[in-house]
Parts: structure tokens; sequence; C-alpha cells
């Protein structure tokens, strides 16, 4: 990996405490309440670092789908999972940690700003979570555990998800994303192991 330098680093560092604030203030008032003032003072930034980042508040939002991704993709180099079952859930079960991390306000932003978006990044079929997840849909495929269309059992998987992570915003957090999630995807799974009866 290249080294960066410390101009770049100092770059990195403003852009992280700029979204670090956004998500605080998206997690702990209305989305529509949250000016871009709002924003740089909390994260202690200037109104000109902000537009150095971020074109408007919502771009800070597709910058959150991003940063899942990378940050997935470490997690998942340093776990070393063999099972492609067990992949899928450690998959999903991230997604879900990140949700409820940002809590139920923050996260109900992220899929308004999806359906209104013309770039719908969630549903983007090369981001490393949609690919992770097929990758291992498709190799238990192989292996003859799962049984169906790839592209059919990944849209299952991920569709179930999203509507317990929805459900969970409508809920206003009042029960376990997690657990939630985790029997969610069990069902889908179980479903597909069993040829879709």
């Amino acid at each position: 990996m290249k080294q960066q330098t410390k101009r770049q680093q100092q770059a990195y560092e403003s852009k992280q405490k700029l979204f670090a604030g956004a998500l605080y203030l998206f997690a702990t008032r209305q989305y529509e309440d949250v000016t871009v003032q709002d924003i740089c003072a909390q994260s202690d930034m200037s109104v000109g670092a902000f537009y150095h980042h971020f074109k408007n508040k919502e771009s800070i939002l597709d910058e959150g789908y991003r940063l899942f991704d990378e940050r997935l993709k470490e997690k998942w180099d340093r776990a070393h999972l063999e099972d492609n079952l067990d992949i899928i859930r450690f998959l999903v079960e991230e997604q879900l940690k990140s949700m409820a991390s940002m809590g139920h306000l923050a996260a109900a932003q992220y899929f308004k700003n999806q359906l209104t978006s013309s770039e719908k990044y969630i549903l983007n079929p090369d981001r490393f979570f949609f690919r992770a997840i097929r990758d291992a849909v498709q190799a238990e495929k192989n292996s003859g555990r799962l049984i169906g269309d790839t592209y059919t059992i990944v849209e299952d998987i991920l569709s179930i998800t999203r509507g317990i992570i929805y459900d969970w915003c409508l809920h206003e957090d009042t029960y376990s994303l997690k657990d939630k999630g985790r029997r969610g995807l069990d069902m889908v799974l179980n479903y597909y192991v069993e040829g879709g009866k």
C-alpha cells in the first residue's frame, strides 16, 4: 500500500471528522433539521473544509456506503473464514452491526437517501458487500449445498436483510436487529439448502 503524505493524511482525517460529526447528528436529530453548519460545528471544521470533501449533505451518506464496504473488506480479510455459509453470515452480521451502531434515525436516512438517489449504491453489484456474498453463494452452489439460481439467492438474502433493517427503523430500535437479522438470513439459507421446497 502506498504511503500517504502528511497532507493526504490530514485531508483523510478531516474528512473522517466531518463524516463522524454528521453521523452523530443524523443519529440524534432528524436529518432535515441538520445543516452543513451544524455538521461543521459538531466536527470543529470550517464550511470550506466541508465543501472541499463533500458536494452536499447527501453526499455524506454516499460516503457512508463506501466506508462500510472498505471497513468490511478489512474485517473480512482478517477473519479468514473457510465455510461459505459462515462467510455469508459474517457479511450480513457486519451489515446489521453497522446499522445498529449508527442508530435507527441515521439508518432510516440511509434508506431514504437510496429511495430518492439516482445512483442506488445499495444495489450496485460491483460493491464489495454484494460481490463477497455472491461469490460465497456461488461456491455453495458449486459444492451442492445450495440449490437455485445464484442471482436469485443473493437478491433474496439482500432483500430480507434490507427489509428487516427497514422494519427495525420503523420500530425505532425496540428489538435486536442482529438477532432478527440472523433468523431471517437462516430462513433464506435453509430454503435454498432444501432446494426451494
